[in-house]
């Protein structure tokens, strides 16, 4: 009984763990330019260049559909500035989308309502959106890291990080208990077989 308590222990927490995994966010490992990545939560939309903040890096955790999770990145910077960074997002990457088009064209798969308003109009549809011809955003399929090199004015430099999505906390927690829940089932019917 001890042991099956221990193992019960221990299957909750690594679920735990497993699920606070889950809802990481994009993590610096290098940054210069920005002071910061931080989680974009304002009311002006994002693609508008009405933030004029030099200093961050914002990130939007937007939908997750299917088994890819998005993550839009953006520097909206007021006059022209640069960012150079590298981010790991603890998982791999399936692709970055950099142009206006793709940008746009992806807003309504995975695009989520920033302030939380109930009304979908968080990103503005600009031509500029994406980024120019000298900024670079480098990356290997499946790697779980992401290295820019923005030189931003208005509206700003934005991408999209499609990522293998991590089950979500509920999953891994069920799964837990139906592992923990059969383990338990198979040693009471050895007891009694005995």
């Amino acid at each position: 009984m001890r042991a099956m308590r221990f193992l019960f222990k221990s299957l909750v927490l690594a679920t735990g763990l497993l699920a606070a995994a889950a809802q990481a966010a994009p993590v610096a490992i290098s940054l210069t330019g920005a002071t910061s990545v931080q989680a974009y939560s304002g009311s002006a939309a994002v693609n508008a260049g009405n933030l004029d903040i030099s200093d961050n890096l914002f990130y939007i955790r937007e939908q997750q559909v299917g088994g890819v999770q998005s993550w839009y990145l953006f520097y909206d910077p007021q006059g022209r500035h640069s960012v150079q960074a590298t981010l790991d997002f603890s998982a791999p990457i399936l692709d970055v989308i950099t142009t206006s088009r793709g940008l746009a064209d992806s807003v309504g798969t995975y695009g989520v309502d920033v302030d939380g308003d109930g009304v979908f109009d968080d990103y503005a549809s600009r031509t500029l959106m994406g980024l120019e011809n000298t900024d670079s955003v480098n990356w290997t399929l499946g790697g779980s890291t992401l290295t820019i090199n923005w030189s931003a004015i208005d509206p700003g430099d934005h991408v999209r990080v499609l990522v293998q999505a991590v089950p979500e906390p509920g999953s891994l927690a069920l799964a837990g208990l139906a592992l923990g829940g059969l383990l338990l089932t198979g040693r009471r019917a050895r007891a009694k077989a005995r």
